[in-house]
């Protein structure tokens, strides 16, 4: 009787807690669907003749059929994940056992190749569905044991498959085995309907310590791309996907190959190459008993060992292949195949556990079965291996697969080096999700949880181990020093840039890998800084294109639209202009009431302040101010404190990637060692240099005269005429619109002027193109540093150098004569000095793309000096810098002034730069030119408080001033 119950006993310790009856049925209808595979591979060489194919015709069929049922894996895997996985490997198991009955049936190629891919179809719903739900019915301590199971499955099919069909096909032709094992899959499929779907992630959630609530709480179903994104962040699974191209070839080649060669060398039928076959699945099931006593083990100490133990176990499988592709007769052939088996079954379940820990629960099913678009590639270039059999015999094409597999397995072996880190990342989101969950059980309400997130671009990492949390109807400041990596938070909250490792949980639902439209979906709105707006749509398009997400709400959206018009009523006055004709001020406004008629549940707001008067800030501000009236959480990233302190009473500070302070925002205040500057007190002079005095009975460097330009019937630029001395600083100051921005265009031809022109010392350059005019000596900087994104700063710094080098020939650069070694060693000379002149050491490698704002503008000013013009146009130099950052930045403007002899034209709205800075000043509104003098003068004329500053901007400026001085 013990006997009798023993494989009882035994099947209760394997499953541990977990259902015996799943197991069972799913290793029944694994076992049958691997006995039609091995069914087909038996009967190939009657198939072939029955069809006067060649091996390259059959091969090629084989690839065919299974193309179609590996590229359906896919959005099959996603249904699985979405929906109820038992209904869909009971429709599968039917549909496969209906269309193997018609392969018996199939009177012509096309017939044949029609029900093989459809019953492949049924068969492909095995993988995605079967995986995954061992891994949701097994806790992880169990999970070894029965993919060992499951895996013996495959072996028992493997088993039955060959003897079955050598008997029937020897007996009754090669279609009937096809006909009689289709009716066991159906009986099968309807007993599967028995099944219960199980929760997913449960067991992860058990682990972690969360309440019975939180584990039976199935989460929301991801989309096919956030699933996709999901997967593809996987380090160990790319690792194994970069392998299977070589393994796919590999294996399905050897095994196709084998019962032809067992047919052509050694003379086997169709019955005696079924029970060769069939021979050698007790080695398999001998290695999967091993395996899992060996994956239990291994992964008790480390799951990565797992797959590193593979690299071994290749080497030795490799080398009994090639034995059995040279083998001299049927015993030995036999032998080394059953090996073969063996040595392969041994990793299959804890491999397969291994990674049912690393692939999230919510995405298992295209995890485990993106692999099938992989395996595509090789199956491709299977029909090479049949010409090579074809032409060079059966044993050669066998060997030329050696070494083929013997590199795919060292690939896979890689995986073993980073799959802890992919199982801690599944545990950590998982850990994430509890704790929002709980906390909104609760009633404390966690709009935006954020876990241990890194981003990387490329081999570059930005965010180290960053923790983050809002609660719902919070203003949140986040403050930092330039490359903190601000940006690049809110980046990966939106879902604009992906993380690499952690968790992002907004509302209970994890949305770390989301792409931006479905995080958008959900009430997440970013502004980007300076480019929030469709610059080719009008006003009143850009207000219509933000109603998107609100659009089954007409009212609503026809109300909000009212509240922004109201808001800021230079829009109402614009709305038939293109957004290009605003200027920064108003595109501000502009992307502020698109987000505000959004109605997000959450608004990330990149530098709101970029470039802006204070005048216009506070235009801005009440607008804030009322989405969190409406119940909007908020999240500004900004440069300057004071602002930060007006509109937040919580702030985060960053530095380097890491969070370095949180807490109230006026606690930020008595942190000096926080708010330093980074980049420009590296920069900065020693303070022991002489201002040189301006020379203003000296011919002019820069005579504008008369310019103008029109918009749409608007007038920017009016007839605007100044002089610039030799040595001079002359700073441009004026509301948002004024035309500032407009009238450096003019100058540096990036814009034509309709009247008046301009001269470059003696030379008129009024028709010269930019590139005309920068050879005469004109430089310009732009408020968003116009630099070469897929350029490193070394390379851009070189770039700029263009104008002083030596040698420019196209055939002495192709020889690489002395001269143009010469000339390239004087610019990386050159080079290596701007880099340390502007402390960019830190980032001379990095590709401008990945630099923050006020990185961008410290290398913006070095290629200033590298060009060496005799007049620069910096338009808002200290744009997108910290306000500490700002203090230093006068000193380094009259450097560069110093330095290259060169004089200067600064737009600014930092009052106390430019007063502390320019020489002189001119103010513009409306087009212009109101007022031309000494600082203080200027900011005491009446037109300029009217039109710019405000009254008591003007006399807080000049007080500051003053006490400056």
């Amino acid at each position: 009787m013990n006997r009798f119950f023993h494989p009882l006993r035994a099947l209760k310790s394997a499953v541990g807690e977990g259902p015996s009856t799943a197991i069972l049925i799913l290793c029944g209808v694994n076992a049958l669907n691997v006995a039609d595979r091995n069914i087909m591979g038996v009967l190939l060489p009657e198939i072939r003749d029955s069809f006067h194919l060649k091996l390259s015709g059959v091969l090629a069929l084989l690839s065919v059929v299974a193309v179609v049922s590996l590229a359906l894996q896919v959005p099959i895997a996603y249904f699985a994940d979405s929906t109820n996985r038992v209904r869909i490997a009971v429709i599968g198991a039917l549909v496969w056992g209906v269309f193997s009955a018609g392969t018996g049936l199939a009177t012509g190629l096309i017939f044949l190749a029609v029900v093989r891919s459809i019953s492949d179809v049924g068969k492909a719903t095995v993988d995605p569905t079967h995986n995954s739900l061992i891994a949701d019915y097994y806790d992880p301590d169990h999970r070894a044991r029965v993919f060992s199971l499951h895996r013996a499955s495959t072996a028992v099919g493997a088993f039955i498959g060959p003897i079955g069909a050598g008997i029937l096909g020897h007996r009754y032709g090669w279609r009937v085995p096809f006909v009689v094992f289709a009716v066991p899959t159906v009986i099968m499929g309807i007993v599967a309907m028995r099944l219960r779907e199980p929760v997913r992630g449960a067991h992860e959630r058990r682990a972690m310590g969360a309440s019975e609530d939180v584990i039976n709480t199935e989460e929301d179903a991801l989309s096919f791309a956030e699933s996709w994104r999901t997967v593809w962040k996987i380090d160990s699974l790319r690792r194994i996907w970069y392998a299977l191209p070589f393994l796919s070839v590999a294996l399905i080649g050897f095994v196709s190959l084998a019962g032809l060669l067992y047919e052509k060398q050694f003379n086997l039928d169709d019955r005696a190459r079924g029970f060769a076959i069939a021979a050698t699945e007790p080695g398999q099931i001998l290695g999967i008993i091993i395996g899992s006593r060996i994956a239990t083990k291994l992964m008790m100490k480390d799951p990565g060992l797992v797959l590193k133990f593979l690299a071994w176990v290749a080497v030795v499988v490799a080398a009994l292949s090639a034995g059995f592709a040279l083998a001299p007769n049927l015993g030995i052939a036999i032998a080394l195949n059953c090996l073969i088996a063996a040595c392969l079954a041994v990793l299959g379940p804890g491999i397969l556990a291994s990674l049912s820990l690393a692939i999230p629960p919510r995405a298992r099913s295209m995890g485990f079965s993106v692999a099938s678009l992989w395996v595509i590639p090789g199956l491709i270039v299977l029909p090479l291996v049949g010409w090579i059999a074809d032409n060079w015999g059966i044993r050669k094409g066998m060997l030329v697969l050696v070494p083929v597999f013997l590199f795919g397995g060292l690939v896979v072996s890689t995986a073993g080096k980073t799959l802890m880190t992919d199982i801690t990342q599944v545990w950590t989101a998982a850990a994430a999700r509890s704790e929002a969950l709980f906390e909104r059980r609760q009633g404390r309400s966690k709009l935006l949880l954020v876990r241990h997130l890194d981003v990387s671009y490329g081999p570059i990492q930005v965010l180290f181990d960053v923790d983050f949390e809002i609660n719902e109807g919070e203003i949140i400041a986040l403050l930092g020093t330039n490359g903190a990596g601000k940006s690049t938070l809110l980046k990966a909250i939106s879902g604009v840039v992906e993380a690499h490792k952690g968790a992002v949980i907004f509302d209970g639902r994890e949305i770390t890998h989301a792409p931006p439209n479905e995080v958008a979906g959900r009430g997440i709105m970013q502004m980007p800084g300076g480019a929030g707006v469709f610059p080719s749509l009008t006003v009143g398009d850009n207000l219509r294109m933000a109603s998107w997400t609100q659009r089954r709400d007409p009212a609503g959206v026809a109300a909000a639209t009212a509240q922004v018009l109201e808001q800021f009523p230079v829009l109402a006055h614009r709305l038939n202009e293109p957004a290009a004709n605003l200027s920064g001020g108003q595109q501000q406004m502009l992307a502020l009431g698109m987000v505000f008629i959004t109605r997000p549940r959450l608004v990330m707001i990149d530098e709101l302040s970029l470039g802006l008067a204070p005048v216009v800030v506070d235009q801005l501000v009440p607008m804030v101010r009322q989405l969190a009236a409406d119940g909007v959480t908020v999240i500004i990233v900004e440069q300057s404190v004071n602002l930060a302190l007006m509109v937040a009473e919580t702030a985060f500070f960053m530095e380097k990637g890491e969070i370095r302070f949180r807490g109230p925002t006026k606690d930020l205040l008595d942190r000096p060692d926080i708010l330093r500057s980074v980049f420009l007190e590296r920069a900065k002079p020693s303070q022991t240099f002489e201002t040189m005095p301006v020379d203003r009975a000296a011919a002019p460097v820069l005579t504008v005269h008369e310019v103008g330009r029109s918009f749409g019937g608007i007038r920017a630029v009016d007839d605007v005429s100044f002089t610039l001395a030799p040595r001079e600083i002359l700073g441009v100051i004026g509301p948002n619109g004024a035309g500032k921005t407009t009238l450096f265009d003019l100058i540096s031809g990036f814009t034509t002027s309709e009247t008046g022109h301009v001269r470059l010392g003696a030379n008129d350059i009024s028709t010269l193109s930019p590139s005309g005019r920068a050879a005469k000596g004109l430089g310009r900087s732009f408020q968003d540093a116009r630099l070469f994104p897929s350029l490193t700063v070394a390379e851009t710094l070189a770039v700029a150098l263009d104008r002083w080098v030596g040698n420019r020939s196209t055939f002495a650069a192709a020889l690489y004569l002395p001269q143009v070694f010469d000339s390239e060693e004087a610019v990386a000379l050159r080079v290596d000095e701007l880099i340390e002149l502007m402390g960019l050491g830190t980032f001379r490698n990095k590709f401008m793309r990945e630099l923050s704002t006020g990185s961008r503008r410290i290398v913006d000013l070095a290629c200033l000096v590298a060009h060496r013009p005799a007049v620069v146009l910096l338009d808002e130099p200290s744009s997108g810098i910290a306000q500490r950052e700002t203090e230093a930045l006068g000193p380094v403007l009259r450097r560069l002034r110093d330095e290259m002899g060169a004089s200067l034209v600064v737009i600014e709205h930092d009052m106390a730069l430019v007063t502390n800075v320019a020489d002189r000043l001119l103010a513009l509104d409306l087009g212009r030119l109101i007022a031309d003098g000494p600082p203080l003068e200027v900011l005491k004329n009446p037109a300029v408080v009217d039109s710019y500053l405000g009254a008591h901007h003007a006399t807080n400026t000049e007080d500051q001033h003053v006490a400056s001085k």
